[in-house]
């Protein structure tokens, strides 16, 4: 199997040409996402508290949301268009040959002249004993007041709270009552237990057993624990809430503090066409709200499925941006119930970076030279109210040899600079939380500082992108915590032996994170990483799977 890999990115949130013109013609499209994106909030917040975070921390789909990426210029003329396009050149970490093709799912709607159904909205929130600690409640309650005034008036709210017990609150009414709703956020305080599986279900059920077609049907559970009274099993919840979502009822998660639930909380949005977002503060808690209002307007797109099918002489491996994605050797596909806009729409923002977009990435394994076609992709979708199912194929080819090394990156179009960065900096990242958590800091900060070289390299030869250079800070802050903790900053990535982190398979196995690197510390190029022996590349063939 050759050392060299190909990286198959589907990355679900532009559409344009893919015929390497960096500008096609076509109308300018808008970014979408597809919800289950757990956003790094949490990841943030524990770096700026000088600790170092966990992998359950970094979600690729959440880390990919954080950049926005003005997409190319849509060429279908459906709502929803899909667009390939191909980057090749090395990986941030190794130096290695990479290639990338990208996938991009974009929407030639303009989201001010999308039609908004009004909202019936069901807020559960946990008030237990823990949201005591650092005010979490206090700091909730500025979000729901946020969210309480940027609901239109033909909306309706109800909120509902749970501790041990449930309680209605304000259940819905004829008309929006913002003082009254803003009492009740005022008078919730903590106390008891922490009952999920009612709570939820008290918020699924306010909104009928026919949930009203004319209306945005959605429940917003905020949570700062586990489930510690009533039916304390997660599979139990997630089951519940599926019963609910495929009535028509979307569900979107808010975690806070240090203790949630993540996989419960990242498995309901996934089912729920929501997204699971971390409250770290006040101001975090007050865009989260009101993105949800802002995001949710109506579906641009119900019931849809992304199948790839990749040609002779290349094979599929790990998949990453999606819980969804069923993986096959040779294929693989997603269905998702729903289809939004994306939040963000430049790289601006007054409130954070949330919202840029949904990404999936595939890897591909050339298992023989060759060029031609690489994979067939289709696109298919239905539109809100109609049964009718709307298709987009497309053929991808490669006029190169897969497997040539380009010192200076060949990218189809512009725009896909950003997310072959973005791709290359998750990786990095993934890999030093792993590395960490084994507690193996001098390995973890040699990870980080070799990725931050070539990605700040890479940022300042392609217009220095502000959402990068928000990543080049995390991975400053994390290599901080790292040294105060007594990490060796001048050790080596070829120091740290282990076996491959991807499995025979190509997935990713987190109990093997020790990369054989064909790096040193000393990174005297700055940007390409310094090739060690004879040696070590035949080890690298032997054994790398990347």
């Amino acid at each position: 199997m050759r050392s060299n890999r190909l990286l198959f990115l589907l990355s679900l949130a532009a559409c344009g040409a893919g015929d390497g013109a960096a500008d096609s013609p076509g109308t300018p499209g808008g970014n979408v996402g597809f919800g289950g994106a757990q956003d790094i909030g949490e990841f943030r917040g524990i770096l700026e508290r000088g600790e170092v975070p966990g992998p359950n921390t970094l979600d690729a789909n959440g880390f990919f949301n954080e950049h926005f990426v003005a997409p190319p210029a849509v060429t279908c003329g459906g709502p929803l268009c899909l667009t390939p396009g191909l980057s090749v050149g090395r990986d941030f970490l190794t130096g290695a040959h990479q290639a990338t093709l990208q996938i991009s799912v974009n929407t030639t709607i303009d989201p001010t002249e999308h039609p908004r159904l009004p909202m019936k909205l069901s807020l559960v929130v946990d008030h237990s004993g823990s949201m005591a600690e650092d005010q979490r409640l206090e700091k909730v309650k500025v979000g729901l007041h946020a969210l309480i005034d940027e609901l239109h008036d033909e909306d309706r709210l109800s909120i509902i709270s749970f501790d041990d017990t449930v309680t209605i609150d304000q259940p819905f009414t004829a008309a929006l009552d913002r003082d009254r709703l803003h009492l009740v956020v005022d008078n919730l305080q903590p106390r008891g237990g922490t009952n999920i599986f009612d709570g939820l279900k008290a918020g699924m059920d306010a909104l009928g057993e026919l949930p009203e077609n004319e209306k945005q049907n959605r429940v917003i559970l905020l949570s700062d624990g586990l489930a510690t009274s009533g039916n304390t099993s997660g599979d139990a919840i997630i089951e519940m809430a599926t019963g609910y979502v495929s009535k028509g009822i979307g569900l979107t998660t808010i975690g806070v503090g240090t203790s949630f639930d993540v996989e419960l909380m990242r498995g309901l949005a996934e089912r729920g066409a929501g997204n699971f977002y971390f409250v770290e503060d006040a101001t975090a808690a007050t865009e989260v709200f009101t993105e949800e209002v802002d995001v949710f307007m109506s579906p641009i797109a119900l019931d849809l499925e992304i199948v790839a099918t990749t040609t002779s002489g290349w094979k599929m491996l790990e998949v990453i941006g999606s819980k969804q994605w069923v993986p096959g050797s040779t294929s693989g596909e997603m269905r998702v119930p729903a289809v939004f806009f994306a939040s963000r729409t430049s790289q601006q923002g007054e409130v954070g970076r949330r919202g840029g977009g949904s990404m999936i990435f595939v890897r591909l394994d050339p298992t023989s030279a060759g060029i031609g076609d690489v994979a067939n992709l289709t696109l298919s979708y239905r539109l809100p109210n109609t049964e009718e199912r709307v298709t987009d194929t497309v053929k991808l080819n490669y006029d190169r040899e897969p497997t040539e090394a380009l010192e200076e990156p060949f990218l189809s179009y512009a725009e896909m600079a950003e997310r072959y960065a973005m791709y290359n900096l998750f990786l990095g990242f993934r890999l030093a939380t792993q590395m960490a958590a084994e507690s193996d800091f001098n390995c973890a900060i040699a990870a980080l500082t070799t990725m931050r070289e070539s990605a700040a390299t890479w940022n300042q030869a392609h217009g220095a992108d502000p959402d990068i250079a928000a990543d080049l800070e995390l991975a400053d802050m994390f290599i901080g915590n790292l040294r105060a903790k007594g990490a060796n900053a001048e050790w080596a990535l070829s120091s740290c032996p282990g076996a491959d982190p991807f499995a025979d398979n190509g997935e990713w196995n987190p109990d093997a994170y020790n990369h054989p690197m064909a790096c040193s510390s000393s990174h005297a190029n700055a940007g390409w990483l310094l090739i060690l022996g004879a040696v070590l590349l035949i080890r690298i063939r032997r054994r790398r799977r990347s």
